[in-house]
């Protein structure tokens, strides 16, 4: 099986099929809205206590249209055990802070299992796909994919983090964020990046930078907003 060749996003946006057009669309709708939800107080009580909801779904139209796209069913396996690993990583974090360091996670995300928000691994992997695809266009081979990709995770979370803490995410002891923690992401999403480009899961599309420039651009805008 090949491996997927170096792509240009703008000439392949225009293979998108309807639905995956429709998705696009909503996809920059949910982040470009969020971002204002966020800065409005009259609604930001209602948005910050949607965010599992709406990252599951954006998430879960993401992840199966990348599926109808390549048609890999090793893409679920891979998911499953790239969300296990994910999530015990976490779990193990948050119980020990000898992972990423001490921290714990806020209320704001409520659907949690030993203190750990269930989409958040989730989210994690597809962010993962999402910088292999970016990582994919850059360089070439399964090590170098893989090394990319989680350098470039680890910097998409120095956005993240000031967001997260100021709309209870989560929280660091002394409201300090480790290098640990960043250096931790780089080696989680090189674990689970690595066996996706050795076996050449076939997971490629161009909703991918669509989706990760979205989101992106919600943690730009609310890092100046808030």
């Amino acid at each position: 099986m090949p491996h997927s060749p170096p792509s240009n996003t703008a000439s392949d946006f225009h293979s998108l099929v309807p639905a995956e057009r429709y998705l696009a669309a909503f996809l920059v709708f949910a982040f470009a809205s969020g971002a204002l939800a966020h800065t409005l107080p009259a609604v930001l009580p209602v948005t910050r206590y949607t965010t599992d909801g709406l990252l599951l779904v954006l998430n879960g139209l993401l992840i199966f249209s990348l599926y109808r796209r390549n048609g890999d069913v090793r893409l679920w396996r891979w998911l499953f055990l790239a969300y296990a690993f994910t999530f015990a990583t976490e779990a193990v974090g948050v119980a020990t802070g000898a992972v990423f360091g001490e921290y714990a996670y806020g209320a704001t995300m409520w659907w949690q299992w030993l203190g750990v928000p269930f989409v958040i691994a989730l989210n994690w992997c597809a962010l993962t796909l999402a910088t292999n695809d970016l990582a994919a266009r850059v360089v070439d081979g399964p090590l170098p994919t893989a090394l990319l990709a989680s350098a470039v995770i680890a910097l998409y979370d120095v956005a993240i983090e000031p967001v997260a803490i100021s709309l209870d995410y989560w929280q660091w002891a002394d409201n300090v964020v480790p290098l640990q923690n960043y250096l931790m992401w780089a080696v989680v999403a090189f674990v689970i990046s690595l066996p996706l480009q050795w076996l050449r899961i076939r997971y490629r599309s161009p909703l991918l930078p669509v989706y990760l420039f979205a989101q992106l651009f919600f943690f730009i805008v609310l890092n100046v907003a808030l």
